[in-house]
């Protein structure tokens, strides 16, 4: 062949491939753009046509309900109807079905046709909502598009605001995330109030991976919310289909962040979003610009703050697009006392953003760019940590700016005795909290809860990771909302880690901080110390013993209802996943039910003998040891509202007495030359008889005190 024929046989094969290559994009194109989306009645919807369709009457699949369909584009009455359950045919012609308990965490599927078109539809059928997403790319730890529609059930129907839209969805978690079963972060297009949890784009599907029972969490988040605590994230069992997949029992959850639904507290973010519509409105008006400029300038500009908030500090001044603006001249900003979510987590313990106390509790913020873009936030939280922190390793529990302050580092830890560790003398002061109370900066109630949902649960990482510390602008800081508790109740599903203990304290048990050097200083380790804090304990304990802790153990109570609730999508859990049970020593549905019954039943047979009286309950804990070298002899109500209190004492080197009521009140006394010290002082500063203690302890000559000379007496 000569060249100028190979030329043109090359240009034929060049253009028959192009026009292959049109035609086949053309085709692609044409069913890209003209493939149906599932419908908000029918979950799962496949046609021969965009004119025709089936859909069912009920937004769910209920036992003993019919469920009928409609052939939407039908040409004629001739249709002939099929059902099939999990891919199986069944004998049914008509177009209503009603499905049985048999059908339950089963597909229901029904196919139509008429002399020309032909259409299908399913369903899932399940007691637990459920919730289909459907996205054509990876997921990954970086968001992507998907699409998601939710599908009631009898406790949840029609008329909850069930979403249908689109989505973007991440992987979550941190050992979690690269399970088989993957938890996952979805934001939403536009805030919902999914199943009346509150109205907000952001929500978590926590896999409960190693929780058979996927009980855990959701029972903790409960206990805490019904011990009172402010924030608790509420949620519910759904069943995911993922890419028209069952993928098992999830957990639908708030996503634990700052918001009016979540943890409301003051919201920087929100007043970037108010401080960027006042100055895009401004400028709108001085440029002349449409509403669609305007929006766009500021949605641009609000990123802009979000991503560094140095303008919440003085001079208060933002530069975007080389103009510098004085964000304080169009919004209030408040002093940086706090509006920040921390959480403590070993993983984090190089993050740049977080901060990290002189004993090694390492918090990060949950919104990073506080931590990274503003000093004046980041430092006022770590002071305010430490200053606590430093208030608990005292003998009075108060911060004294005087006190010789210390940094602790652990260098192994010791099976037999714990952590060998060390400390070196720290530079600190914080004139601004000095004389104040551990109670005075941390709210007292969210560490009664605290103490008590670790104590409860027997939780792996309780005092390790995913736990927060909350503060508002005014007010204490919070321990709370808990989080993260498919490591609880005795549950050994993964790294072989024993933590079946239930007749032992979580707080004082050795075994329960060989990870991290921290959590042998946790911060419970220190409040169980003072006689203050267990009497508030002792009292709580006894306030919820008899309601919220029986109404979960009690024969027909929580435990049971929810094994019978959950009992079949349980099962069908067990089918999808059993397979990865066990390298994790993984129990199924029913026998997981049955040995975290037996292990809370235990635990609090135990704890109710723990706290049979105060004095038992100092002695089990051990670790606030009274002596009686000093001792408080009497107690007197007066006439004058007034209150005295005698102390003796028969150790020689004590020079002068505190009394010290209800943690805060501290009055001094020196000794006479019988041993003998008294203290008047007004009773409004009591609580209710029977709720009230003093603590006492010796001072030297030198005055300092002898922590190991004290005592106590109730009243």
């Amino acid at each position: 062949m000569d060249k100028k024929n190979f030329l043109h046989s090359k240009w034929r094969i060049l253009a028959l491939c192009t026009i292959l290559f049109l035609v086949f994009f053309s085709v692609g194109a044409y069913f890209f753009i003209n493939r149906r989306q599932p419908s908000e009645k029918s979950p799962s919807t496949n046609a021969s046509s965009d004119s025709v369709f089936l859909t069912f009457d009920k937004n769910y699949a209920c036992v003993d309900t019919p469920l009928t369909v409609t052939f939407a584009g039908a040409s004629g009455t001739d249709i002939t109807y099929q059902w099939s359950i999990d891919g199986k045919e069944i004998s049914n012609s008509t177009n209503t079905y009603t499905p049985t308990s048999d059908d339950l965490e089963k597909f229901i599927t029904v196919s139509a046709s008429d002399k020309t078109n032909s259409a299908s539809a399913s369903i899932y059928c399940s007691r637990l909502p459920v919730i289909y997403i459907n996205t054509e790319n990876y997921i990954a730890d970086v968001y992507v598009d998907a699409s998601m529609n939710i599908q009631g059930n009898s406790e949840y129907p029609d008329n909850t605001d069930l979403y249908s839209g689109n989505i973007s969805i991440k992987l979550r978690g941190n050992s979690t995330r690269n399970r088989e079963k993957a938890p996952y972060k979805i934001k939403l297009d536009k805030k919902s109030d999914l199943f009346h949890m509150g109205a907000n784009k952001h929500w978590v599907l926590l896999a409960n991976d190693i929780d058979h029972t996927f009980l855990r969490n959701k029972l903790m988040y409960d206990f805490s919310a019904s011990l009172g605590a402010d924030f608790a994230a509420e949620s519910l069992n759904v069943a995911l289909i993922l890419n028209n997949e069952y993928r098992g029992v999830y957990q639908l959850c708030e996503h634990v962040r700052v918001g009016k639904e979540r943890v409301d507290i003051f919201d920087w973010e929100k007043l970037a979003e108010n401080a960027a519509a006042a100055i895009a409105k401004e400028t709108a008006e001085k440029e002349k610009w449409s509403k669609e400029e305007e929006k766009k300038w500021r949605d641009m500009f609000e990123d802009e703050l979000c991503f560094d908030f140095s303008w919440i500090s003085s001079p208060y001044t933002f530069t975007y697009n080389k103009i510098t603006y004085t964000i304080a001249d169009y919004v209030d900003i408040p002093d940086t006392t706090g509006g920040f979510l921390l959480e403590m987590d070993f993983y984090n313990l190089q993050n740049m953003n977080g901060l990290t106390t002189n004993y090694q509790q390492p918090f990060y913020f949950n919104t990073p760019e506080y931590g990274y873009t503003n000093k004046d936030l980041k430092e006022y939280a770590h002071r305010y940590l430490q200053s606590f922190e430093y208030a608990l390793h005292s003998a009075d529990f108060i911060y004294h700016d005087s006190d010789t302050h210390y940094r602790g580092f652990g260098n192994y830890y010791n099976p037999d005795t714990g952590w060998i560790s060390d400390e070196y003398q720290a530079n600190y002061t914080d004139k601004e909290n000095d004389g104040k109370h551990y109670s005075q900066l941390f709210d007292m109630d969210s560490l009664i809860t605290n103490f008590f949902v670790c104590e409860f649960s027997m939780n792996w990482d309780c005092m390790k990771n995913s736990v927060f510390v909350t503060k508002d602008l005014d007010g204490l800081a919070k321990l709370s909302p808990a989080w993260d508790f498919d490591w609880a109740f005795g549950n050994d599903n993964m790294f072989n880690i024993f933590t079946n203990i239930p007749e032992e304290w979580h707080t004082t048990n050795n075994y329960f901080t060989n990870e991290q050097y921290y959590q042998s200083v946790q911060w419970n380790r220190y409040l169980v110390r003072d006689p203050y804090f267990l009497m508030l304990a002792y009292h709580r304990y006894h306030e919820i013993r008899p309601t919220v802790i029986e109404d979960i153990i009690k024969d027909g109570g929580f435990l049971d209802e929810y094994y019978e609730k959950y009992y079949e999508a349980g099962l069908a859990n067990d089918k999808k996943w059993q397979i990865t049970y066990g390298p994790y020593q993984g129990k199924n549905y029913e026998e997981s039910m049955a040995a975290l019954k037996e292990f809370i039943t235990t635990r609090i047979a135990w704890m109710d003998k723990q706290f049979a009286s105060y004095e038992t309950l100092i002695n089990s804990i051990g670790y606030y040891k009274p002596d009686n070298k000093i001792n408080i002899t009497d107690v007197s109500y007066n006439e004058n509202h007034t209150v005295s209190i005698r102390a003796s004492s028969s150790f020689n080197n004590i020079s002068e007495i505190s009394f010290q009521i209800n943690g805060t009140e501290i009055l001094k006394s020196a000794i006479s030359s019988d041993g003998i010290a008294n203290i008047t002082f007004d009773s409004s500063k009591l609580n209710e008889t029977g709720k009230n203690i003093v603590q006492i302890h010796g001072i030297d000559k030198d005055g300092n005190y002898l922590e190991e000379i004290t005592n106590y007496k109730l009243f």
